[in-house]
């Protein structure tokens, strides 16, 4: 059994996010298991000895294809969606940041840390992260998971704001945070969220659907660009850059591809496409500059490639700013860095304002815009005069940022009297999670 005085608790740490969920030992300085939150699934499997009577509910499960039936079997992680299978559907647990279905929660957990670290969770602590936003209710539920279904001796769940700034090395700091489908700015002061500060927005969603439209849409100069995945096609030959692609589809597979299927795919090649190619102009907008940057050679899975120029830089000018057309055509956009910025800054304290601004933290995958974190600069540099970014090179600080907070966190010596253990569960149950985990 673990042995809480000393150092003998090597607790784990559970980070789950839109994109993907990030589990690994405290104290280590990278996640051992980082698997897709995407997950397939397919009502009653045929391989699952069904009984005859028991088939029928299957039509009901493509009504509603964003939850699966409990009796659903899951594919996860590496066998997961990239893998196609005739009829499998494509699930997410978590919209807008938080979790909105705890069906699939506990298999996600169990295959990162069972399969994927060889780890028994029943044996260790665990901490959790959470978005600033998330409701009593989620945490309570998240606490009931841990404890009655992993059966886990201690278990906390902390902030990702907060931990993004542990990360960082800092008690106070403003956190933007850019992550799959949601950015936010967190005030931390001493460790502890100003929630009065909190702003977030589906920024990052706007600006994937804007590269969507970009690659889709067709110009003067080339057709719209076939999102096929690599799955669907037979062979494909070479081409000039810009020459119409030449390849054939898997007709056999083409019945049985289901959209959700299909959909996450093409999300992802964009995703792909943004990650390459895309950038960040670092002194604003301007037509000369943009044209004057070296284009950029990708190539898309049916084997249709083109160097792109300009209008790889208008996909990250989304973060920082909105043409009046776009917000005239569409009142509920989500706010974009510096409207966020102005807002969170305007809730805190006017003293506070220039200790946050010397202590500007930026994480989340989505940050990694070349370029990204001078714009951020010259945006600041508007209204403050000292601005002090803290922005980590490392991609895997930038991105495993919260995940990182945790495991600092949770390995601190004066960290083991915030654990809930079981016995304190058992005794006040839900109770003691909001008391606990401020």
């Amino acid at each position: 059994m673990v042995n809480y005085g000393g150092d003998e608790v090597s607790a784990l740490v559970v980070d789950i996010g839109s994109s993907s969920v990030r589990a690994g030992y405290a104290g280590d300085d990278t996640p051992k298991a980082i698997i897709s939150s995407y997950y397939g699934y397919k009502a009653n499997t045929p391989d699952a000895d069904v009984q005859m009577g028991e088939a029928e509910p299957q039509g009901d499960a493509s009504t509603e294809p964003a939850k699966p039936k409990n009796d659903a079997k899951l594919y996860l992680g590496q066998h997961g969606p990239s893998i196609w299978r005739e009829g499998m559907e494509i699930g997410n647990p978590v919209r807008d940041g938080t979790i909105f279905d705890y069906n699939p929660i506990p298999a996600l957990i169990s295959h990162a840390l069972v399969d994927v670290m060889r780890s028994n969770p029943s044996e260790h602590p665990i901490l959790v992260t959470e978005p600033a936003w998330n409701t009593p209710a989620d945490r309570e539920r998240m606490a009931e998971i841990m404890f009655e279904e992993f059966q886990v001796p201690a278990f906390y769940i902390a902030n990702t704001g907060v931990l993004n700034a542990f990360a960082a090395g800092k008690g106070s700091a403003l956190v933007i945070d850019v992550g799959h489908s949601m950015a936010s700015i967190t005030p931390v002061v001493d460790g502890f969220v100003l929630r009065k500060g909190l702003v977030y927005s589906a920024l990052p969603k706007l600006v994937h659907a804007h590269a969507r439209h970009i690659l889709v849409g067709s110009t003067q100069t080339r057709r719209g660009i076939d999102l096929y995945p690599h799955q669907l096609i037979a062979n494909k030959s070479p081409v000039e850059p810009s020459a119409p692609p030449r390849f054939t589809l898997r007709e056999d597979r083409m019945p049985g591809t289901t959209d959700s299927w299909k959909t996450w795919y093409e999300n992802r090649e964009v995703d792909e496409w943004i990650q390459s190619v895309a950038g960040v102009l670092d002194q604003g907008w301007n037509e000369q500059a943009a044209a004057a940057r070296p284009p950029r050679q990708y190539e898309f899975p049916t084997g249709y490639n083109m160097y792109f120029g300009p209008e790889r830089y208008q996909v990250g000018e989304q973060f920082f700013y909105h043409s009046p057309q776009l917000v005239a055509s569409n009142p509920n956009l989500p706010k974009n860095i510096p409207t966020l910025l102005s807002e969170s800054l305007r809730a805190c304290d006017p003293d506070l304002r220039q200790v946050l601004m010397g202590n500007v933290v930026l994480t989340g995958g989505g940050s990694l815009f070349a370029g990204f974190a001078d714009r951020l600069e010259t945006e600041l540099l508007r209204n403050f005069p000292h601005v002090k970014i803290h922005a980590p090179g490392n991609p895997i600080e930038r991105r495993y940022g919260g995940w990182l907070g945790g495991s600092i966190l949770a390995s601190l010596g004066t960290f083991h009297q915030l654990w809930i253990s079981k016995e304190e569960w058992q005794e006040h149950g839900r109770a003691i999670v909001g008391q606990r985990c401020k």
